[in-house]
């Protein structure tokens, strides 16, 4: 099978590649695929040559050439004699790389899929790996419904922390970003405010709009190690703040006393992935990865969880290059982007 795959040589350099797929094997799948969707903050982290396990010797997957990409859509086209949970024809969700068809293995980590319900688009479905890593803020907070919430940083990641906070029964809930697009694209998915930090101190205004001294829970998205003892001082007494985005490096000044210690603040991490592993279930309240990807398709299908001005670019595969310098250093324009395969 000639299939074409999205691959960084080195740091902002891109490729597509011309290979050829094996028959799956009697454990996997293939899958023709439609629309997958690009995670801004581990891509770029990529692309750049910044993220952390580049240089970590033991993370041997994660070296250049590298396949980006961890969330797609598509139609099954071939399936292993294994194999009895799916059949040819058969839409699915899955975290798939950006490429034009993926073997998917049985047991392996990218070896997982998600039947899609019959209303539910490609495009749509497409986001659904990329919006289990927001949806942690809801999970991991517990209780959502009546709470105050305000989300850190409103790129993809933040975006889906947002309406999957709407979505549990949040309110109100805020969106905190100095970029306006990704403030409009907040309040159109039905955040009750936005603010923007270069407008005063974050702590002022969300206090300010809320009337008390912070929120009941703050989502931080931003990906940035100091803008955790933000989080924490935006959070009311007895408050919790759960890190959804990936805080790649350390932070400079968290003042452990008065913003944890003496105002019994909570946080709390939720990476998409192992907060839904066996060993963390509890902690997730009976969450498991399959649990989450049903009802994020199913939200999604329903419009429970909105897409509203969240998806900015469309793109062929030859784009792929110039998002990721869009999504870089043109954050007015772009924010959510999907990648069509046919």
């Amino acid at each position: 099978m000639h299939a074409r795959q999205v691959v960084l040589t080195g740091p902002y350099e891109v490729e597509i590649r011309d290979v050829e797929l094996p028959a799956p094997a009697a454990h996997q799948i293939l899958v023709e695929t439609e629309a997958s969707a690009i995670s801004a903050g581990t891509e770029l982290a990529v692309y750049t040559g910044t993220h952390q396990w580049l240089h970590d010797p033991k993370m041997v997957d994660w070296k250049f050439p590298f396949r980006p990409g961890y969330s797609a859509a598509g139609r099954v086209i071939a399936v292993g004699a294994e194999i009895t949970d799916v059949q040819v024809g058969d839409r699915l969700s899955y975290p798939g790389n950006h490429a034009s068809h993926e073997l998917l293995s049985l047991g392996h980590e990218r070896g997982r899929w998600w039947k899609l319900p019959e209303t539910l688009s490609f495009d749509k479905a497409a986001l659904a790996c990329i919006a289990r890593y927001g949806l942690g803020a809801s999970i991991r907070a517990g209780i959502t419904l009546g709470r105050s919430a305000a989300v850190l940083g409103l790129g993809i990641i933040g975006q889906f922390a947002l309406r999957c906070l709407l979505a549990a029964g949040a309110y109100p809930v805020i969106g905190i970003d100095s970029v306006p697009m990704r403030r409009e694209a907040a309040l159109a998915a039905g955040a009750a405010h936005v603010i923007d930090p270069n407008a005063g101190d974050v702590r002022d205004q969300l206090s300010a709009y809320l009337g008390t001294r912070g929120a009941e829970i703050v989502a931080d998205a931003t990906g940035i190690p100091d803008a955790v003892a933000l989080a924490m001082a935006l959070a009311c007494d007895a408050g919790q703040v759960i890190v959804v985005g990936s805080p790649r490096g350390k932070a400079k000044e968290v003042n452990f006393y008065d913003d944890l210690h003496r105002r019994y603040i909570e946080v709390s991490g939720a990476h998409g992935n192992m907060l839904f592993e066996p060993a963390h279930t509890r902690l997730a309240g009976a969450w498991d990865i399959h649990k989450a990807q049903k009802w994020l398709l199913a939200a999604l299908a329903s419009g429970r969880l909105n897409l509203d001005r969240l998806v900015t670019h469309t793109i062929a595969p030859q784009g792929v290059a110039e998002a990721y310098e869009g999504l870089l250093k043109r954050k007015e324009e772009y924010l959510g982007v999907v990648v069509r395969w046919k």
